[in-house]
Order: structure tokens, then sequence, then C-alpha cells
């Protein structure tokens, strides 16, 4: 009887010393992440989308300055980073997005998740390592893709409307161009866990951060503003700009509405993964 007992407890050491550690897990999710072409032609889009969109607006801005109105031009005097740095830091998103509910979508669709779950029982830390890695590099690539999109954006908007690189709001729009980036993908890749399926989570994403925004902005008056102020999309338009440009939340408000929903739904993805089979 004592030695089965023994025999037991030695037989179940090592599957708890064999559990993998958290630096075992960001290291797998890395090499996953890597090691998959989707990553690398959705990172590319995103490169290629920031600093198009940003030559783009910049020149479009410029070309056409002499039709603008007086009141136009001291309003884009006044938020000249927003100008350069948004329209990239929107439309790059759109890759984020995709490749962010792909990451989980995927692993469900092709069946990888079982394996994934006999490896590391405990399901929590897979999907933290996951959000981990992939919000960590979207912050450092929003932030390599941020100076080049500022550089070349203010060369073309220098002849009418200057920034400069040491003002304070320049300073935290190209810090909130990499907080964005990584904080709309978790958002996605929590999205594309509850949802389960690559094309439904990227369908609910895109109508998420792009048609919902558009639909709300249209209910007339106030509400309207704050209504569709208080999705994570706007938050590019508070933290990036060189001013309050939203009436209804400040910049640090803007932020903490990013923060909100990521932290809801990033929670809800990990309920989701514990509870439901796989």
């Amino acid at each position: 009887m004592t030695t089965a007992v023994l025999d037991h407890r030695a037989g179940g050491r090592p599957h708890a010393a064999s559990a993998p550690r958290f630096a075992d897990l960001l290291r797998s999710e890395w090499t996953k992440l890597t090691s998959l072409r989707s990553s690398w032609w959705s990172l590319t889009t995103l490169l290629v989308a920031a600093i198009g969109f940003t030559v783009l607006a910049s020149s479009v801005l410029t070309a056409q300055w002499s039709h603008l109105g007086a009141a136009t031009q001291a309003q884009y005097r006044s938020d000249t980073i927003g100008l350069i740095l948004q329209p990239g830091a929107q439309w790059g998103q759109l890759a984020a997005c995709v490749l962010g509910a792909l990451l989980m979508a995927s692993e469900f669709s092709t069946g990888m998740i079982r394996s994934t779950v006999l490896a590391t029982p405990r399901r929590t830390p897979v999907l933290a390592a996951k959000a981990a890695v992939f919000g960590g590099l979207l912050f450092v690539l929003g932030e390599l893709i941020a100076l080049p999109c500022f550089l070349i954006g203010s060369s073309i908007t220098s002849v009418h409307a200057s920034v400069a690189l040491t003002d304070p709001t320049t300073l935290r729009a190209l810090l909130a161009y990499g907080v964005y980036l990584a904080l709309s993908g978790i958002i996605a890749l929590s999205i594309g866990t509850l949802v389960r399926h690559p094309a439904g989570a990227i369908a609910l994403v895109v109508g998420f951060q792009f048609v919902l925004p558009a639909a709300l902005s249209a209910i007339p008056g106030s509400l309207g503003e704050h209504v569709s102020g208080a999705l994570p999309a706007a938050a590019n338009v508070m933290m990036g700009s060189g001013h309050d440009a939203s009436n209804a939340y400040s910049p640090l408000q803007g932020l903490l509405i990013l923060l909100g929903w990521t932290l809801v739904l990033f929670t809800a993805a990990r309920l989701s993964l514990r509870k439901r089979d796989v």
C-alpha cells in the first residue's frame, strides 16, 4: 500500500516538473508567430500602409493647402502631428487586427489548440504569453514605424504646417502610436479567442473597429460623439493628436477607454478559454 502510494506520488512529480514555465511559453509563442507566413505578410502590410497613408495624407494636405479655408488651415497647423500619424495608425491597425484575430482563431480551426492544451493544461498562461508576445511586437514595431512616419510627414508638410520633434505633444503622439497598435492587436486576439473561427473573428474585428464607430458617429448631437468616442478605435484620434481633438474625451481618457476595452475583452477570452472545451 505504502509503496503504491509512493510510486503514485513519484509518478506525479515528473509531470509537475515538466510543466512549461512562462518563459518557455513566451519562446513557444514567438516561434509560432514568426514561423507563420501570414504574420510576415500582415506585418509587411502594416508597415506599407502606415508609411503609405502618412505620405498620402501629408501630400494631399500640401497640394490642397491654397484651396482650404482659413479655419481649416488653422486647425491643421494646431494638430499637424495628428494629421501626420493618425492615417497610418488607423489603416495599419487593420493589418494588426487581422493578424491578431487569426493567431488564436486559426489554432481552433486547425486543431492545434489541442496540442497546446495537452502541453499546457493551465490555459490562461498560454493566452497571456500569446498576448505578451504579440502586443510587445506590435508596440516595438509601432514605435519603429512612428519615427520615420513623423520625419517623412513633417518634411512634406513643413511648407505650410511645421511640428517639432521635441514638442511634448509630439512625443506623446509617437509613444501612443505603439500603444494603440499593441492594445488593438490584443483586442483582436481576444475576439479571435472568443469567436474561434478565422473568418468570423476577422469580420467581427473589422466591424467593431471600423464599421461600428462610423455608424454610431452618425447619431446626431453630442450623444453620437460620446458613444462613438467610447469605442477603442477613437483612442487613435485622442492619443495621437497635438491637442484635445475630441470634445468628448481627453487624450488620457482615450487611453483609459482603450485599456478598459482591452481588459474586458481579454478577461472574457480568458474565461472562455478556461471554461469551454477545445
